[in-house]
């Protein structure tokens, strides 16, 4: 799913942060994402968390915006609750 370099990402349980490793665009596992508690202040750094605002971390490929983050992840914390450009998502 295309996040368009995104900071933080909204879901209904939860917030995603991912963090780019600044070798962007190539490798398998550039972009750690973190499934925070909802309104956690992001961090610089992917380890810099407390482990109870921390709810799942992994890594994953990206390149150019697109981030490989599983749906079955998205799901299970309650879906988008805005686009992946922004905006609020219309219901289904």
């Amino acid at each position: 799913m295309k996040f368009n370099n995104k900071k933080i990402i909204k879901l209904e349980h939860a917030d995603i942060h991912p963090h780019y490793a600044n070798n962007a665009g190539r490798g398998k596992d550039n972009v750690t994402i973190t499934f925070v508690v909802p309104d956690v202040k992001r961090r610089n750094r992917s380890n810099q968390y407390d482990t109870a605002e921390v709810l799942k971390q992994y890594k994953v490929s990206g390149w150019k915006g697109h981030i490989n983050v599983p749906t079955a992840d998205i799901k299970y914390y309650g879906g988008l609750k805005e686009g992946p450009r922004g905006g609020t998502r219309c219901p289904r």
